[in-house]
Order: C-alpha cells, then sequence, then structure tokens
C-alpha cells in the first residue's frame, strides 16, 4: 500500500530566507553608523583589521573541523576581494564621508553584481531584473543626492567606497562561481581571518597602534560590528548566496542603504530630507521587480513543493 503521508518540512522560521533576509539588512544597516563612532578612537585600517579578525575568530572553532586544501585555498583568495579590500577601502572611506553616503557609494555592488552574474554565472538578465537593478540605484541615487552635494570632500573618498563595492561584487560572484563547500561557516571562517590578517598588517606598517582609544564606546562599537555585524551577517550572507541567484541576493542589498542613512539621521544628526523617503520607496520597488517571477499555476505548485521538502544548508 502507498505511503500517503505529505512531508512537512522541518525547517525553523528563523532559517527561512525572508528572516535570514531581514536579519541581514537590519545589521549592515546598523554597522554603518557603529563603524562611524569607532573610527572617532581608531585608525581606519587597524579597526577593519581588529573587526574582521576578531570576527574571523569567532567562527573558528567551526572552522577548523573536516577541511579540505582546495576549499582552503578558494577561501584565501576569496579573501582579497570579500574581505581586504572591500572592508579596508569602505572603512578608509568611512573616515572621510558620513555613513549615509559611504553605504551607497558601496552598494554599486549589486548592479555589477548582476552583469558579472550575467557574464561569468550565465544566470538570466530579465527585463523585470533590468529594470529592478536600475531602479533600485536611481533610489540610492535619490537618498545621496543631497548629501552628495552637502559632502565637501576629495574625488578621493568617493573612488574609494566605490571601489569598495566592486571588489565585493567579484568576491559574491567568484564565491557562488567556485564555492570550495558547502558549510558557510567554515568558508566565511577562512574569508575572514585570512582577511583581518592582512588588514592588521596593512594597519601596522601605515598607522600607529597608539592613535587608539580604548574607550567603552569603541570596544562596544568594534564588539558589534566584528562579531554580529561581521561574523553573523556574512554566515547569512554566504548561506543565501548558496541558495538563490547571487543577483538576486545582491539586490536585496539596496535597502541597507536605507536603513544606515535613517539610522545616521537619527544616532549622528545627519540631515533628513523627503529624498531619503523618494529614495526608500524606489529601492523597495526594486527589490520586489528582481524577485518576483511569473508562474503558471503547475508551475507554481512545483516549486512550492520543491521548497517544502528542501533544507537550507545553514
Amino acid at each position: 500500500m502507498p505511503n500517503l503521508s505529505l512531508r512537512v518540512s522541518t525547517r525553523p522560521a528563523w532559517r527561512s530566507p525572508g528572516m535570514m533576509y531581514a536579519v541581514l539588512v537590519v545589521m549592515w544597516g546598523l554597522v554603518w553608523p557603529a563603524a562611524k563612532i569607532a573610527l572617532q578612537d581608531c585608525p581606519p585600517l587597524l579597526f577593519a583589521g581588529l573587526r574582521i579578525l576578531l570576527s574571523g575568530l569567532a567562527l573558528l572553532p567551526w572552522t577548523v573541523r573536516h577541511l579540505h586544501r582546495s576549499q582552503v585555498l578558494v577561501n584565501m583568495v576569496l579573501s582579497i576581494f570579500n574581505v581586504a579590500l572591500f572592508f579596508g577601502l569602505q572603512t578608509v572611506a568611512l573616515q572621510r564621508l558620513a555613513p549615509g553616503l559611504v553605504s551607497i557609494l558601496v552598494y554599486v555592488q549589486p548592479v555589477v553584481t548582476a552583469l558579472l552574474a550575467r557574464w561569468w554565472l550565465h544566470e538570466q538578465l530579465s527585463i523585470l531584473k533590468v529594470v529592478g537593478v536600475i531602479v533600485g540605484f536611481a533610489g540610492v541615487g535619490v537618498i545621496s543626492s543631497t548629501q552628495l552635494h552637502a559632502a565637501r570632500v576629495g574625488l578621493w573618498g568617493m573612488v574609494l567606497g566605490l571601489l569598495a563595492g566592486v571588489a565585493w561584487a567579484v568576491g559574491t560572484v567568484a564565491y557562488k562561481r567556485y564555492q570550495a563547500g558547502s558549510n558557510p561557516v567554515q568558508d566565511m571562517g577562512i574569508q575572514l581571518t585570512t582577511g583581518g590578517v592582512l588588514l592588521v598588517l596593512a594597519g601596522t606598517l601605515h598607522e600607529s597602534w597608539g592613535a587608539i582609544h580604548w574607550s567603552g564606546g569603541f570596544v562596544a562599537a568594534l564588539l558589534f560590528t566584528a562579531l554580529l555585524g561581521t561574523s553573523l551577517a556574512w554566515v547569512l550572507w554566504s548561506a543565501l548566496l548558496q541558495t538563490g541567484e547571487a543577483s538576486r541576493v545582491a539586490t536585496w542589498t539596496f535597502s541597507v542603504p536605507v536603513l544606515a542613512t535613517l539610522l545616521s539621521v537619527l544616532w549622528l544628526g545627519e540631515r533628513l530630507s523627503s529624498r531619503l523617503w523618494y529614495g526608500g520607496l524606489l529601492v523597495m520597488s526594486a527589490i520586489y521587480l528582481v524577485n518576483t517571477r511569473r508562474f503558471s499555476r503547475s508551475a507554481l505548485r512545483t516549486k512550492r513543493s520543491a521548497e517544502q521538502s528542501s533544507d537550507a544548508p545553514f
């Protein structure tokens, strides 16, 4: 007699992609003003190095289990783009610019990711996805327009922020293409530890350890940005990359500059303007456009059945 019982997913709600996206966006939105506060007491490269190395060491107990040589080598190379260049460049830019503006410059990443994923991963670049990417980037542009006009800084700081986003895009697509293992905790542990060592060495060569003021505020900001804003957030990020298209996952991050700008207004006194709300609406529209698909009824039933019978890797 055939077994007519239905298989029910045992995946907890906190492991659902929607919840992981929400947690990731909130933590990354909080990181920007927290890092700006920490930079008042620490040079940029040393702060980036301490933050990233601490986050890598926090994952070390889960990193050293059942490692393969190929996994270590691939992730060490990826650490150059995903960690050393990404965090180093953005932190130096953050010392020069407002957090909201830097986050917007860095989040050119989804645009570059969508283009690289089309060429490197052969992901479909549909009309809706193209429109969504354009609308999302327009949204962060609207948010930044007032700040960009008011920020009297050199071109160098803005270039660093943009290069950080490009480095992240290259690392994102490369991780999706060459991911060494099925365990995102191990992958990010290797990348963060390796990248943290590189950043600490760079900070030691170019900055002074004596310039660090170990205040309570600095230590709190360091711990938050390292353990929650980096360790946990990047594990979620790599897990989401393993379960979805790189360009779709990356486009969700368009909502991070909205939250980062709003928090900078509340915490750091950045000026709030109506353009923040207009830009936020464009960003939310972009997320919908990039993530929506048209299904027939039978295809939709097949998709729902597959989701119920599969478990996420994290």
